[in-house]
């Protein structure tokens, strides 16, 4: 792994940490269903979001940009083809992955599950 594929792994789990710190400082420190909880809405927000991320990088939006577009940049791109076609390029050089999200988003809802075992 390179040093920027150690760093995303860190962001997703400062992520996730600062969700179940959250969630801890506001239900409290008292119970176990509350750490329960902490862990698992961490993995669940992070899984969700890395599937976001998964879905914007695919070109879903393309449409709804493409749109926007058309009304803000004034003929800036002939066809919603033209439009794809660049945002697909200028993706497939942007570095970024949704993975270190649904990695961590699971380990946080493993940690969770073995917390309800305990």
């Amino acid at each position: 792994m390179t040093v920027g594929t150690w760093k995303r792994y860190a962001v997703a789990f400062l992520i996730n940490v600062g969700i179940t710190l959250l969630v801890l400082f506001t239900r409290g420190f008292d119970l176990k269903i509350y750490y329960v909880d902490a862990f698992s809405v961490a993995g669940a927000v992070s899984i969700l979001l890395g599937l976001f991320v998964w879905i914007v990088r695919a070109g879903i939006f393309d449409t709804v940009g493409y749109g926007f577009s058309t009304l803000y940049d004034h003929g800036k791109y002939r066809d919603l083809y033209e439009y794809s076609s660049r945002k697909k390029e200028k993706r497939s050089r942007q570095r970024g992955s949704f993975l270190p999200l649904l990695v961590m988003g699971l380990g946080f809802l493993g940690i969770s599950l073995l917390i309800t075992a305990v």
